[in-house]
């Protein structure tokens, strides 16, 4: 039986792609996940006295890694941050905009967007570039422009969605994306996969992390349901 629920997430896991940040000295230094076994069933099997045994993890992660959403705290201080967030601002009916065939490092044509209404959706760019995970050109992606943008606020749109680890274009430190989406309370998600899966379909989107106070990111399992 085909299920309704199509994955839309990378999976999480040890030494997987990281983050890259900027050091005091200029360096960039890529953080990533660590996770690793912090009881073994044995050691379990040793405290317990019932015959039970477990085993436990300990993991340490950048929030911004694997597939993640960014509230608008990660930008602005003033406004919500994870925990902030209502189950309504994340799950969400979706729409797919097929942008496959952009080049590197380039913007998407705004002719690429539905004319339909965008008013409470989530709003998922799909380049195609989760094929290129883990690899160097993942960080050569394209992106979404300032028109685009204006479209998307003006359209009442609540997410907007991305298969590359970016929104911005590549190496654009003013980051005018993040900054004017977040400002209007629109959540960005990134890093997401199999869109392709969702192109013409109906679906709600689905990409809701765990209550993290005072995070500005988080790791989710981002899904849709065909509708």
């Amino acid at each position: 039986m085909t299920s309704r629920f199509i994955d839309l997430s990378h999976t999480f896991a040890d030494g997987m792609p990281g983050t890259s940040r900027m050091q005091p000295d200029g360096r960039w230094d890529e953080v990533t996940v660590s996770l690793k076994v912090a009881r073994t069933r044995e050691e379990s099997a040793r405290t317990l006295t019932g015959g039970a045994a477990f085993e436990s993890t300990d993991v340490t992660f950048p929030t911004a890694i694997a597939t993640y959403i960014d509230a608008p705290y990660c930008r602005y201080p003033q406004m919500r941050d994870i925990a902030g967030l209502a189950l309504d601002d994340l799950i969400l009916p979706g729409i797919v905009v097929d942008c496959r065939g952009t080049a590197n490092r380039t913007a998407v044509a705004i002719d690429r967007l539905p004319a339909q209404s965008l008013a409470g959706y989530a709003v998922l760019f799909r380049f195609g570039w989760d094929a290129h995970w883990g690899t160097a050109r993942y960080r050569e992606h394209p992106h979404i422009g300032a028109d685009i943008v204006d479209r998307l606020i003006a359209g009442g749109v609540k997410l907007a969605g991305f298969d590359t680890g970016n929104a911005d274009a590549a190496g654009d430190t003013a980051y005018p994306v993040h900054s004017r989406l977040l400002a209007r309370d629109i959540v960005i998600a990134e890093n997401l996969a199999g869109l392709g899966a969702l192109i013409g379909k109906a679906f709600r989107f689905f990409a809701v992390p765990i209550k993290a106070a005072r995070a500005t990111s988080m790791t989710v399992r981002a899904y849709a349901e065909l509708l």
